[in-house]
């Protein structure tokens, strides 16, 4: 398990996606205009191939938990269980359209090929070239802490039981 914790420390003071040139940080992992994703593709091209990437997120627009599923292989899926998991803590987004894309129970599928789109988030990055199978867990900022904090926990939980079960819950 590798943790990256917190790739944007000036937005994350700042409580916005930009770094403090304005740069999406979460967009920039296709053009790498920016010195903190060229330092964190370097980093990552220097380590093994991942079973699985989770990226976690909070989307200040949602009205409840989702996540964002990236399996073009059609791997046994992890999005229900992630999502099963979480509700126990926290409401489930269930919009028909969330973030712009159609989502199904809390859960947006893509079909889309990572290389049409103009901006990479870190997700399409790892999808690329250092897994084939992503997910990205987004908690509802305007929800409290504590909800956010079990939500991602109880996605990252659901995501792994195969390793919890070896041991122990990871959190």
């Amino acid at each position: 398990i590798t943790l990256l914790p917190c790739l944007n420390p000036c937005g994350f003071q700042h409580n916005r996606r930009e770094n403090g040139q304005g740069i999406d940080l979460n967009r920039d992992y296709r053009h790498f205009e920016s010195a903190e994703i060229r330092a964190h593709v370097a980093w990552l091209e220097q380590q093994p191939l991942f079973n699985l990437s989770l990226c976690l997120h909070e989307d200040w627009e949602s009205h409840g938990f989702y996540v964002y599923e990236l399996n073009p292989e059609n791997q046994p899926s992890l999005a229900e269980p992630i999502v099963a998991g979480v509700a126990k803590v926290c409401p489930i987004d269930l919009s028909a359209i969330i973030e712009g894309r159609e989502a199904k129970g809390g859960i947006i599928r893509p079909n889309l090929d990572p290389r049409s789109r103009p901006q990479w988030p870190e997700a399409f990055w790892l999808l690329t070239h250092k897994t084939r199978l992503s997910y990205t867990l987004e908690a509802p900022s305007d929800f409290p802490l504590v909800t956010r904090v079990n939500a991602l926990v109880a996605g990252v939980n659901a995501a792994l039981p195969g390793l919890r079960d070896e041991v122990g819950s990871l959190f």
